[in-house]
C-alpha cells in the first residue's frame, strides 16, 4: 500500500510539473528542454537526497524535544483479531508499562505515550519498548519482517527497550497462540545462547545457567561506576540486589554499562549501539510493577527523556 501511494505522488508531481513546464513555455525550444532535463537531474540526485538527509536529522532532534514512547499490544496488526503474545521472563505487561510510563513522566508536559502494533513501528518514535521480554510478535517468522524492521528502527537512530535473552522467541499473533524459538540447536538438551538474533545480530554474550553451579535468575548486588553516573546521572542510590536475567557480559563487542554487577561481572543494564541508535538492554527478570528492577528500568527511561537523550 505504501509503495503505492508512492507512486501515485510521484505520477501527481511528474504530471503537475509538466503542466507547469508546458504553460510557461507553450512552444519550447531545444535550449527549453535541455534546460528541463538539466533541472530534473538536479532534483532527482541532489536536492531529493540532500531533502531527505536533512530531514531526517530534524527528526531526530525532534524525536529528542517531543519524545514519542511507543509500547508494542503484542499484535501485528489488531488486538482484537489475533491471538496474545506471551511473555517470557517477566511479569509486566504492556498496559502495566503504559500506566507506569504514564505516571513517571506526568511532569513532562510534550510527550506521546501510546500502545502500537508491530506493524505501526517508524522513525518518529523516539523509544519503543516489548514488554515481552524474550518473545515478541513477529508478522514473518522465515523471513524475519518485523525482526529487521526493529534493527532499522534502531539504525536510524532510535532506542529500543527489550529484557532477558532478547529475541531469543518470535510469535506470529496470527496463526499461533505460542511462541517458538528462533533457532532451535539443541544439544544433550541445551541450546547455546550464542544462537540467538542478540548474538548474531547485535553481538552480544549474555549470562546464563551454568549446569550444576547456577540457575537465573540470579540475585545479584549492582552499582554504578563513577564513569557511569557522569554519563547517565545517578540511576539508583548505593547498591542494591536484582534478580540477573541473561545480563550482557563484557566477552559482547560494544556496549555501554548504565548499571554493573559488583567486579563487573556482568551488565544488567546496558546500552548496545547499533547503527545511530541503541538497544536499551535489561538483563533482568522483572517479577513485577513495584520491583525495584522494574523501577530502576523506568529510572533509566526518565532519565533518558528529562535529559533529552544527552551523551546518545
Amino acid at each position: 500500500m505504501k509503495d503505492f501511494f508512492r507512486k501515485l505522488i510521484v505520477s501527481l508531481v511528474v504530471v503537475i510539473f509538466m503542466a507547469t513546464f508546458a504553460t510557461i513555455f507553450p512552444k519550447p525550444t531545444i535550449y527549453h528542454y535541455i534546460s528541463l532535463l538539466f533541472l530534473i537531474v538536479l532534483i532527482y540526485y541532489f536536492i531529493l537526497p540532500l531533502s531527505k538527509i536533512i530531514f531526517r536529522k530534524l527528526s531526530r532532534k525532534f524525536r529528542k524535544f517531543y519524545p514519542k514512547i511507543g509500547i508494542l499490544d503484542g499484535s501485528i496488526f489488531s488486538p482484537l483479531r489475533e491471538y496474545k503474545c506471551q511473555r517470557s521472563w517477566t511479569n509486566v505487561t504492556a498496559s502495566m508499562w503504559f500506566s507506569e510510563l504514564i505516571r513517571t513522566l506526568k511532569n513532562k508536559r510534550l510527550k506521546i505515550i501510546q500502545l502500537i502494533t508491530v506493524s505501526n513501528i517508524n522513525d518518529s518514535f523516539s523509544i519503543i519498548i516489548n514488554p515481552f521480554g524474550d518473545n515478541f510478535p513477529e508478522e514473518d517468522i522465515k523471513l524475519h519482517r518485523t525482526f529487521y524492521r526493529i534493527c532499522e528502527f534502531i539504525k536510524n537512530g532510535g532506542l529500543f527497550v527489550c529484557t532477558g535473552e532478547s529475541f531469543w522467541a518470535h510469535q506470529n499473533t496470527i496463526t499461533s497462540e505460542t511462541a517458538e524459538w528462533v533457532f532451535i540447536r539443541t544439544e544433550e538438551g541445551m541450546q547455546s545462547l550464542k544462537d540467538s538474533f542478540f548474538y548474531k545480530e547485535f553481538g552480544v554474550e549474555t549470562t546464563g545457567d551454568v549446569p550444576g553451579q547456577t540457575q537465573e535468575p540470579l540475585q545479584v548486588e549492582v552499582y554504578q561506576k563513577d564513569e557511569d553516573l557522569s554519563t547517565f546521572g545517578e540511576i539508583i542510590n548505593g547498591n542494591i540486589s536484582v534478580g540477573r536475567f541473561r545480563a550482557i557480559t563484557s566477552r559482547s563487542s560494544d556496549y555501554i554499562p548504565i548499571v554493573r554487577e559488583l567486579n563487573d561481572k556482568s551488565f544488567p543494564l546496558a546500552l548496545v549501539r547499533y547503527g545511530k541508535g541503541f538497544l536499551i538492554h535489561a538483563g533482568m527478570f522483572l517479577t513485577s510493577a513495584q520491583s525495584p528492577k522494574f523501577r530502576l528500568l523506568l529510572k533509566t527511561i526518565e532519565t533518558f527523556v528529562n535529559n533529552k537523550f544527552k551523551n546518545l
